[in-house]
C-alpha cells in the first residue's frame, strides 16, 4: 500500500504543477515564439526593449493582467533587440507593442504605453 500511496502523491503533485499558471508574462525568443503562441489559444505578446521608458511604465501592467488573466490568456514578453526575426516578422515600429494572438494568427495590436482599461476592453473581445 505504501508504494501505491507513493505513486498517487507524486501524481497528485505533477497534475498540481500543470494546473498552476505563471506567476507573470512568459519570457519568449525567436526560437520558441511560434511553438508558443500554437501551443496557447490565446496570447498577449508585450514586444518591448530595455531602453524603452514607456515599456517600463507598461511592464507592472502587463504583470498585473497577466496574474489577473492567468488562466484565459498567455502573457508573454518579447525582447525586440535581442529577436529581430520575431519583430520584422510583426513588423515592429514602436515599442511597447502589444500583440493580440488568438488561435496562432494576430487578432489586434496595441501601440504604446497605454492605460490598462485600454488593454482590457480590447483583450475582452477575445475571451
Amino acid at each position: 500500500m505504501d508504494e501505491l500511496e507513493l505513486i498517487r502523491a507524486t501524481k497528485m503533485r505533477e497534475l498540481l504543477r500543470k494546473a498552476e499558471a505563471p506567476s507573470g508574462p512568459l519570457m519568449i525568443s525567436d526560437a520558441h515564439f511560434d511553438e508558443t503562441i500554437k501551443k496557447n489559444r490565446r496570447v498577449v505578446v508585450d514586444c518591448w526593449a530595455e531602453w524603452c521608458g514607456p515599456c517600463r511604465m507598461i511592464s507592472p501592467v502587463i504583470d498585473q493582467l497577466a496574474k489577473e488573466y492567468a488562466k484565459k490568456v498567455l502573457f508573454a514578453k518579447l525582447d525586440v533587440d535581442n529577436n529581430p526575426v520575431t519583430a520584422a516578422k510583426f513588423d515592429i515600429m514602436s515599442t511597447p507593442t502589444l500583440l493580440i494572438i488568438k488561435d496562432a494568427t494576430l487578432a489586434e495590436r496595441i501601440v504604446g504605453a497605454v492605460p490598462k482599461n485600454h488593454i482590457e476592453v480590447i483583450l475582452r473581445k477575445y475571451l
